[in-house]
């Protein structure tokens, strides 16, 4: 796949990445990873979700970084997930792209997990969708006043399934985590703080004080002490990870190109209301999403297209009737 807006190998220096900042300097022992996107609320892109591999195995491969502290640029977005133009210009038009995509964020999963060391989220304002995941998989998170959590996926006509699915119902309830997910609810940081979602929340200008409070009580503990319950603590979060992230991006890429992401997607980019009540009444009809329009079945007998949709009534390519 050739380097494009949305994907990109991660530069040699990290100095150089387009848009993820890392320092391993932060703090005591500690690497700062931060998504670089503010203009687009730090909603990653597949280059971006190479980079934070790469700037989680620089962590893993300097003895100096014990610590991770992961979060995004400016005070408005800690992370809001995928890049919903990314979704709807190139996957939405190219379903079978998006394994590749779901294989790299699923990386970033496991490198949070397997480090080696805590890894603390830095919640500096709106988390949605996979940002949301991003918490949940963090060994703890301190959040500033400002911070919500949302879950948009449904309302898109994609799903919350590469880490809230799996792990939300770890930090709440199985209940209250489907009603995050199933009413596509919003909640604010007291709220998070009272479900368990985060462990701290705080005044903006308190967030890296609060966030080094906690680095420096871990500064004075056993390393490998943490290392170990980490591991353990992995177990509950590995227990359905990898096997229901597999079946979610064959998902993913089985129906991204379908009816009800197509008009998500590109009703959020062209800022309208999805018709989601139109496509339930299509189905209520009988209608199926992925082929509205028949299985690809017919063929033009005039120029020999075949494929095309069975309730066809003109070929798609030469116009003749069918």
């Amino acid at each position: 796949m050739g380097e494009s807006k949305f994907d990109w190998q991660p530069a040699e220096n990290p100095n150089d990445w387009q848009t993820i900042k890392y320092d391993p300097h932060w703090y005591d022992y500690t690497a700062l990873i931060a998504i670089n996107r503010p203009q687009e609320f730090n909603s990653y892109l597949l280059g971006t979700l190479k980079e934070l591999c790469a700037a989680f195995e620089r962590a893993m491969a300097d003895d100096a970084v014990q610590f991770v502290v992961l979060t995004g640029i400016g005070d408005k977005a800690f992370c809001t997930g995928g890049n919903i133009h990314e979704y709807a210009e190139k996957y939405n038009k190219e379903p079978w792209g998006f394994w590749n995509w779901g294989e790299y964020y699923g990386r970033v999963f496991d490198l949070i997990m397997h480090c080696g060391m805590p890894v603390i989220a830095r919640v500096n304002g709106a988390v949605a969708g996979g940002g949301w995941e991003f918490v949940v998989c963090c060994d703890l998170a301190i959040a500033t006043e400002n911070a919500k959590f949302i879950s948009p996926g449904p309302r898109v006509g994609m799903t919350s399934v590469g880490g809230l699915s799996q792990w939300l119902p770890l930090h709440m309830s199985i209940k209250k985590a489907s009603e995050m997910v199933l009413l596509s609810k919003e909640i604010n940081a007291q709220e998070a703080l009272k479900l368990g979602v985060v462990n701290d929340v705080v005044a903006l200008d308190k967030l890296d004080e609060k966030t080094k409070e906690y680095l420096d009580r871990m500064i004075t503990l056993s390393p490998s002490s943490l290392y170990y319950f980490k591991t353990h603590i992995n177990w509950w979060k590995e227990l359905n990870w990898r096997v229901t992230w597999e079946q979610a991006k064959a998902w993913f890429v089985s129906n991204i190109g379908a009816m009800e992401p197509s008009e998500g997607l590109w009703a959020f980019k062209e800022k309208r209301k999805p018709r989601m009540k139109e496509i339930r009444e299509f189905r209520a009809k009988g209608g199926d999403t992925r082929i509205p329009f028949g299985p690809f079945i017919s063929k033009c007998e005039k120029c020999g297209t075949e494929f095309l949709p069975q309730a066809s009534k003109y070929c798609l390519n030469c116009g003749a009737k069918l």
